[in-house]
């Protein structure tokens, strides 16, 4: 079952969602719990070809660190993501890419409508007041807990 990790992660990617849709921060600890559950995972042989997998995370950290630089995402998106990569198949990063392309798209059409609805100054959630600024969570998270559904 080459995608038990990305699954075990769906507690994760849900509480991520939650986070960056109220807060738009996402912690360092939940970066942090994916990578124990990485380790835990590689520690019981669920992710063969771990060095590649590995290897890809590592260039997903540097080219976030280059896009949080620019201002282009947040701190905690590049950092999620390349906790994230590994726990992935390496046959299913094109479908994820795709994925994540997708739910940024449908998760930018949602926040957009519900900032024009509920949005505002005084809205609970800071998502729907930054009108600047995306939940990068949203998409990422979205496109994890899908992602096992469809390989």
């Amino acid at each position: 079952m080459p995608d038990l990790p990305l699954i075990l992660a769906a507690p994760l990617m849900a509480a991520m969602i939650w986070t960056d849709l109220t807060r738009m921060k996402i912690p360092n600890l939940l970066v942090l719990a994916v990578l124990v559950l990485g380790a835990g995972c590689a520690a019981f042989g669920l992710m063969p070809d771990l060095g590649l997998r590995v290897m890809a995370g590592l260039g997903v950290l540097v080219v976030g660190i280059g896009l949080f630089a620019m201002g282009v995402m947040g701190g905690g998106d590049a950092k999620m993501l390349a906790a994230l990569v590994p726990l992935l198949p390496p046959d299913a990063w094109g479908g994820f890419a795709m994925l994540l392309s997708l739910t940024m798209l449908g998760g930018a059409a949602l926040v957009f409508a519900a900032r024009r609805v509920a949005g505002g100054p005084e809205a609970g959630w800071v998502s729907l007041r930054e009108s600047r600024r995306y939940p990068l969570g949203l998409s990422i998270g979205a496109a994890a807990l899908i992602l096992p559904l469809l390989i």
